[in-house]
């Protein structure tokens, strides 16, 4: 695979004025803040728009392979030829002959950074059939230690507030962390970092800091990952999910304390 760029000069945040209101003080202060940035990234495959993502502009390879894995378009990373970046589009060139699951449905769409697409959703979850038996096991300690390093790593949302975080540890490493304004592109960023450096997903935690709903189970569920953590809240649809897959779904991970939903035989208490 080559790999070319002409990279973009957006930065994931801009200054933005703001009144800062306090009302125990009955004070007001005019501040210069960094807030989060998104732009459209325009996925072509072979010359022809997929699709239109908004998203933080960084990682725009990572978010290209990791959104064509993580909805079940490729198998291989041996199918792709080159991926050439101009500005913020990424061109994905096929390798001639390469096995692809493409519905010319699916070209030209617009996804924003604050949901993934209706129709992909129930496309995915049809996909979604094998059921996941790894036994890889972690410790409670483990997963406390993989939330804090998420946490740290997290600069952009600590400087902004308006930001998701993900990342992968493979055998209790952290192999890829990605930021996004969209909680779908930081997963898919993330999932596209560990297969371009051919990662064990199956020896892998997907740690993240949004929701756990069904179609961000199903990513995980498309990469055969056993085990899924996040800061935050699930949702019923991705609890059932993960029951029916056989993922580990791991959520209110914070400080020494998380909730397991399904498949608690993979977190040992040490």
């Amino acid at each position: 695979m080559t790999l070319h760029g002409r990279l973009n000069n957006l930065s994931a945040t801009a200054k933005a004025k703001v009144h800062k209101i306090d009302i125990k003080q009955h004070s007001t202060d005019i501040v210069q803040e960094e807030v989060a940035v998104e732009a459209p990234a325009n996925i072509y495959i072979n010359k022809k728009h997929l699709v239109t993502l908004l998203s933080s502009p960084s990682m725009l390879n990572e978010l290209a392979v990791g959104h064509l894995f993580s909805e079940g378009m490729l198998k291989t990373k041996d199918s792709i030829d080159e991926l050439l970046i101009a500005g913020t589009d990424i061109h994905v060139k096929l390798k001639t002959g390469a096995k692809v699951d493409f519905d010319l449905n699916r070209f030209g769409r617009f996804v924003s950074s604050a949901c993934g697409s209706l129709v992909d959703y129930l496309r995915l979850l049809a996909q979604i059939n094998s059921k996941i038996t790894d036994q890889y096991s972690v410790t409670a300690e483990n997963l406390e230690q993989m939330v804090t390093k998420l946490n740290n790593e997290s600069i952009v949302f600590k400087m902004t507030g308006g930001i998701h975080s993900a990342a992968i540890f493979e055998n209790l490493k952290m192999v890829a962390f990605a930021e996004d304004v969209g909680r779908h592109n930081a997963v898919d960023k993330a999932l596209g970092a560990s297969i371009l450096k051919n990662i064990d997903l199956h020896r892998s935690v997907l740690v993240t800091s949004g929701r756990q709903t069904a179609d961000i189970v199903a990513k995980a569920a498309q990469m055969a990952i056993p085990i899924s953590v996040s800061i935050s809240g699930p949702i019923h649809s991705g609890i059932k999910l993960a029951e029916r897959v056989g993922i580990t779904l791991i959520c209110f991970a914070r400080g020494k304390r998380f909730n397991i939903y399904t498949c608690p035989e993979r977190v040992k208490l040490s």
